[in-house]
């Protein structure tokens, strides 16, 4: 009886100790912290690893502070409070590691501005690049390359996926590419009758699929009709220039010494050729303006250089009141 009576005693004490004292106590604590204020790179769980010795105890730093909507997103220069109680428990209680599931470590995320696309501008072109190839050149020899012999099925007129064989001076390989040409004629300067060279056609190119005594190709681009006997001619990249805002108008006067009309799928495209070219300073968009061969110079059109040899160019013809021939003068445009 004495030792039940006891029992009610010390259960009683403890009931008082409780109820008067360890709440009184528990806000003692709680109104015990540390200010803290964020800097940049901080996240809770370093900042917890860094104060408490202990990352996993970052939720409790959060709890303390409500102002923390997420504790993903906390910035520089932010105060928060660290309860210093924490301090005491973490003494008390040795660090555990978790057996399962691992707190993701939250991290600051730093708003990016949009990013901008920027779309790279149209080019714009002074000629197409069937158009330029089409166009041709001047040369003054005839290339010993090779030529087309035959086709599969016997037809002498090929267009764009035909087939045929071709002989060649040198051994082919599969891949190989060329140039399928036709000579227009042989050039002579209009007024001292001097020879210039020849004018060819590029007709289509060509691509070699077997290789054997006769190699085999496949026509892979075609401008113009394209017929056994014509000859190749060494491929090499064409690319069209770039039109130019403000072309040039140098001061040079020359001839006209050959013409051509380009037949193509967009339509008719007058060609002229002049006796003018890099070593006289001509450039690729330089303008000149064309006179008839008479004794006044009476302008009849106005051309742009698309292509330059050293001795000769190639220019198109943007403007025209009347036909322009061979012999026609070249001058500095308006």
């Amino acid at each position: 009886m004495l030792r039940k009576n006891l029992i009610i005693l010390l259960k009683r004490i403890l009931f008082v100790f409780i109820i008067i004292l360890l709440p009184s106590f528990i806000t003692a604590e709680n109104q015990d912290y540390k200010d803290y204020t964020i800097v940049k790179g901080d996240t809770l769980w370093d900042i917890s690893q860094t104060e408490l010795s202990n990352p996993f105890l970052w939720p409790k730093i959060w709890k303390e502070n409500p102002e923390i909507e997420n504790p993903d997103r906390i910035y520089p220069d932010q105060k928060i409070k660290i309860p210093l109680y924490l301090l005491q428990i973490q003494k008390e209680i040795p660090e555990t590691k978790p057996k399962a599931k691992v707190e993701k470590k939250p991290e600051i995320v730093e708003e990016k501005p949009p990013e901008i696309i920027v779309k790279p501008a149209k080019k714009e072109y002074l000629i197409n690049r069937d158009a330029l190839i089409a166009s041709g050149y001047i040369d003054d020899y005839v290339p010993q390359v090779g030529m087309i012999t035959d086709t599969p099925t016997n037809r002498t007129i090929l267009g764009k996926n035909d087939y045929a064989y071709i002989k060649t001076g040198s051994p082919v390989t599969i891949g190989d590419k060329f140039y399928v040409i036709k000579l227009v004629e042989k050039v002579n300067h209009p007024k001292s009758g001097n020879e210039l060279g020849y004018l060819f056609e590029i007709l289509g190119v060509a691509e070699v699929v077997e290789n054997s005594s006769d190699p085999k190709i496949i026509i892979r681009d075609s401008f113009n009709e394209i017929s056994t006997g014509d000859m190749l001619d060494e491929f090499y990249e064409i690319e069209p220039p770039l039109a130019i805002k403000d072309p040039r108008k140098p001061d040079i006067n020359g001839y006209i010494i050959a013409t051509r009309q380009l037949h193509l799928i967009n339509g008719i495209m007058d060609i002229v050729y002049i006796d003018k070219g890099t070593l006289d300073g001509l450039e690729i968009g330089d303008l000149l303006t064309s006179t008839l061969q008479s004794t006044h110079k009476i302008i009849n059109g106005l051309v742009q250089i698309i292509d330059t040899g050293e001795t000769t160019s190639t220019a198109i013809v943007k403007k025209s009141n009347s036909e322009i021939i061979k012999g026609d003068g070249v001058t500095k445009a308006n």
